[in-house]
């Protein structure tokens, strides 16, 4: 069974668009599923995707001690098992716990495409 470490974006923008309503939608949907022991839970900085936010990245836990200063905060690292989530809301934050954390199925129609999804808002 996959563990996870999931990171809500805690910058500005992202904040004012619902933000701790995302992060709060998680804590609570992991609590109530009991996936707290499979899922790390954190606020990372400004991925710097503003304009799509709030933010999410999921990454499998590997086992690899999380460096609190580690670039993985603030940018998405490439690595396997990373999943890049766009235009988060409680209720789509909800069903990524439900299907990617707790069944281990990605949530495609939900994946934020930064080199696609650009606009002038900022």
């Amino acid at each position: 069974m996959k563990r996870y470490r999931l990171s809500v974006c805690k910058g500005s923008t992202c904040k004012a668009n619902g933000a701790d309503a995302v992060y709060a939608a998680a804590r609570d949907t992991l609590s109530a599923q009991k996936l707290v022991p499979r899922c790390e839970l954190y606020r990372g900085g400004c991925y710097g995707f503003c304009h799509m936010g709030p933010n999410v990245v999921v990454r499998e836990d590997t086992g690899r001690k999380r460096d609190p200063l580690s670039p993985e905060d603030y940018q998405l690292m490439g690595w396997p098992g990373e999943v890049y989530y766009s235009h988060m809301t409680p209720e789509k934050m909800g069903r990524v716990v439900e299907e990617h954390i707790a069944k281990d199925a990605p949530v495609k129609e939900l994946f934020g495409q930064p080199d696609s999804d650009c606009d002038d808002d900022g």
